[in-house]
């Protein structure tokens, strides 16, 4: 027996000192989920097929709930497995999301693994296919781009907070026509991990989502070269679950302005935008999409025209709030608000984010209704038409936030002359 023990110990690989690809997941409190993920990394790199060394990491701090009893299970089926965090758990609850110091040890090693790509997962996804793996890292060792990000499947009409605000504003601002660039999955380049880690991008406490804004805002404005994959559509764990519109409104617009006010030398410089290079060919989404009620969300926008006027006279110039009084006379079959209007509402918002006219987090709540607005008006011109028509609205909603970028720049540096 102890001969046989002592086989089987000869037997197991030793932990590799250098690897070609890094996968980490960061993670805290997916017990649910982390070991459905790391199985699927794995399956994925061991289908990639390459000939590739590669490392599969696990980084938490902070879990509770057994994510790392899990992750400490899957070892013993994968000695490759490498556990970031510390031995003992710390003391307190664990923090939602991924924290900044997980995905920071992921990129530590990959850079002493010498990896020359290190791809990040979401420990909550529950639609993993292996193949993400190839498809996310291949532009990386093949094509030598620096940032791969996804863009995954979604029904026409989902996504609404993407399509409305954060792709059309971050096109404008900087200039790279990134289709999803919040997902909290992305493939880096080596000379990109050294980048992050020698300026220290995450010093400052940010959000999970945070992080994704971060990650694509230093690849932009460091000029690395950053490409988008289709991929099919990403489920997660408890989705939407806990937060309701506002909280996640204000989750991400907090994020995607904190990056406007930490990169604005670069992006007042940028006119016009630029497409981004695609790989691999997009997913048809099955199933019927959710059922969307336009009326309800213009009811809600129609109340905050009632209640929120004080609030929005904070941030809004009077033409802008005249107008919207109009609209508000409106009933949902009329709904119409006009993409120039709304383009100037959301920068009219960054800069009241910037002063911090009032607490930030209240102005962004008081972006909701707003929002809503905007989407019902959406929903109402292209609800029935194909998902390419949507997709053409969209961008044609881009180009309308491009043109009015000028507006911007003039209250950013001159806010005095506009003040409402």
């Amino acid at each position: 027996m102890h001969d046989s023990n002592q086989r089987i110990a000869t037997a197991a690989p030793a932990p590799p000192t250098t690897a070609e690809i890094v996968v980490g997941v960061p993670s805290c409190n997916h017990a649910g989920t982390v070991a459905l993920v790391l199985r699927t990394a794995q399956t994925g790199l061991g289908e990639f097929g390459s000939g590739q060394s590669s490392l599969l990491v696990s980084a938490d701090t902070q879990s509770s709930d057994g994510t790392r009893e899990q992750v400490r299970g899957l070892r013993a089926e994968n000695p490759l497995l490498r556990e970031l965090g510390p031995t003992e758990r710390a003391a307190g609850a664990a923090s939602p999301g991924v924290e900044v110091r997980e995905l920071r040890m992921i990129l530590e090693q990959a850079l002493q693994m010498r990896a020359r790509a290190c791809l990040v997962l979401d420990a909550s996804l529950t639609s993993m296919a292996p193949d993400w793996v190839a498809q996310l890292v291949r532009p990386v060792l093949d094509e030598q781009f620096d940032m791969v990000v996804p863009c995954f499947a979604r029904h026409k009409l989902d996504g609404g907070i993407s399509n409305g605000i954060v792709y059309p504003l971050t096109r404008a601002l900087y200039g790279k026509r990134v289709r999803q660039a919040l997902g909290g999955v992305f493939a880096l380049s080596s000379r990109l991990v050294e980048r992050f880690l020698a300026r220290r991008v995450w010093d400052i406490e940010v959000s999970a989502l945070g992080t994704d804004a971060r990650a694509m805002t230093e690849a932009i404005c460091g000029e690395y070269a950053v490409c988008q994959v289709f991929l099919g559509p990403a489920e997660h764990a408890g989705s939407g679950s806990s937060l309701d519109l506002s909280s996640i409104l204000a989750g991400v617009m907090g994020s995607v302005f904190d990056e406007m006010n930490r990169n604005v030398a670069f992006w007042q410089k940028v006119r016009g935008s630029q497409p981004v290079r695609w790989f691999g060919t997009p997913v048809e989404m099955g199933g019927n999409p959710p059922p969307v009620d336009a009326h309800k969300m213009w009811e809600s926008f129609r109340l905050g025209c009632r209640t929120l006027q004080d609030v929005w006279a904070a941030v809004l110039p009077p033409a802008t709030l005249l107008a919207l009084k109009y609209l508000a006379r409106d009933d949902a079959a009329g709904a119409g608000l006009a993409d120039d209007l709304w383009a100037r509402i959301v920068y009219d918002f960054a800069l009241g984010y910037r002063l911090a006219v009032m607490n930030r987090g209240h102005l962004l709540r008081a972006l909701t209704p707003l929002y809503l607005g905007w989407l019902a008006s959406f929903v109402h011109e292209v609800g029935a038409a194909p998902a390419q028509d949507v997709e053409r609205r969209v961008q044609q909603l881009s180009m309308v936030y491009e043109a009015q970028k000028p507006y911007l720049i003039s209250r950013w540096r001159w806010p005095d002359r506009f003040n409402p």
